[in-house]
């Protein structure tokens, strides 16, 4: 597999930690926590450090393995029991992901073209860049995630007098409850960082990418929901179902660029598309762990149609999807929170060593989904 530099890691944490994130979760926070909306995704940063020291402790046992590889390699039975638990994980993931990127497209672009169609094609853009594996996604998100870190960070210069700031009031009296509650449903959004350890071998996920990642994910997404306060207001904005979208409407720069949603549009739905991809280059590595006389690139078609067909049976509508995190966090807290701490206490490496044939027999596979 490709060394993967730490400035890659640290784009792809901030690839999947804000971009399906920052698309409705805010309106949740905003609903529950009010004006300090901001301050759910400092709570649920802080969870999430615990099972990314995890999984880097976990990295540093199994250099030459992704978790799945190493789940199977320490207790063949087990480690395939848990590969299947995850499997599905990712696959709600996946379909979830998928719903909401085309609702998005059907509400704000294609009024006309069928749901169904729209989803189709959305899939057939994220096959053919799952089967180019993970350089693929990496690279992809090298050109998009910088873009939209720079335009984002210049969108308080352009808002200028439209921010304000009373709606921060009052500073002093946050609402805990209602921050707590607001973290929890942030934290089912931001926890699709924790996707990486689990196709990256443990040489690759290392903690300079992990933490910075996480760190520029976490100020990037403070910093955008703030600036959601501070142009759309509070109570607008526990109303929308996109307010990332509604944001990037109140830009105007001049008569010229009256439309710059079009432009952070045509960046940002390119990222989004990128997740998804990566969405079901985990799933498609999961079946080559758990089956691995199977060539992964036969299965993203199949996988990517399972994860199609998923999204119509889990979910109908978008309030759905909506209210669904609620329970989501549930089963995130579990599988990616505290069943990553049993296993940091299980999984050890053999010591008996392997042969050379069977290593690279794990290897195949790692630079792209073969």
């Amino acid at each position: 597999m490709k060394q993967f530099t730490t400035r890659q890691i640290i784009l792809l944490s901030v690839l999947l930690e804000t971009n399906i994130t920052l698309l409705h979760a805010p309106s949740q926070a905003g609903a529950l926590a009010e004006q300090h909306a901001y301050c759910t995704c400092l709570i649920a940063a802080i969870v999430l450090c615990l099972p990314i020291w995890t999984f880097l402790k976990l990295g540093q046992r199994f250099p030459d393995q992704d978790l799945f590889q190493a789940m199977v390699s320490s207790h063949p039975l087990i480690g395939r029991i848990l590969l299947m638990i995850y499997f599905v994980l990712f696959l709600i993931v996946f379909s979830r992901d998928l719903w909401i990127i085309t609702d998005l497209a059907k509400v704000l672009l294609l009024q006309l073209t069928p749901f169904f169609m729209i989803s189709l094609i959305v899939l057939l853009t994220i096959v053919f860049m799952a089967k180019g594996g993970i350089n693929t996604i990496v690279n992809l998100s090298e050109i998009f995630i910088p873009i939209s870190i720079l335009t984002l960070l210049t969108m308080p210069f352009f808002f200028g007098i439209n921010m304000d700031f009373l709606e921060l009031r009052p500073f002093l009296h946050p609402n805990m409850a209602g921050i707590m509650k607001g973290s929890w449903y942030m934290f089912s959004y931001m926890a699709d960082i924790l996707m990486i350890p689990f196709v990256l071998q443990g040489k690759n996920y290392r903690a300079p990418g992990a933490w910075w990642g996480h760190l520029v994910g976490t100020a990037f997404m403070v910093m955008i929901i703030t600036l959601m306060q501070l142009v759309i207001g509070v109570p607008i904005l526990m109303r929308l179902f996109y307010p990332s979208y509604e944001l990037a409407r109140q830009l105007y720069v001049t008569d010229f660029l009256d439309r710059f949603d079009i432009f952070v549009g045509g960046f940002t739905i390119p990222a989004i598309l990128i997740k998804l991809g990566m969405d079901l280059y985990v799933l498609s590595m999961a079946i080559k762990r758990l089956f691995p006389q199977v060539k992964g690139a036969l299965m993203v078609w199949p996988v990517g149609l399972l994860g199609y067909i998923c999204s119509f049976i889990m979910f109908s509508n978008i309030i759905q999807i909506y209210d669904f995190s609620r329970e989501w966090t549930v089963m995130v807290m579990m599988f990616l929170v505290v069943l990553p701490l049993v296993l940091c206490m299980l999984l050890r490496p053999k010591r008996t060593g392997e042969t050379e044939k069977s290593r690279m027999k794990q290897d195949l596979g790692d630079d792209a989904v073969h």
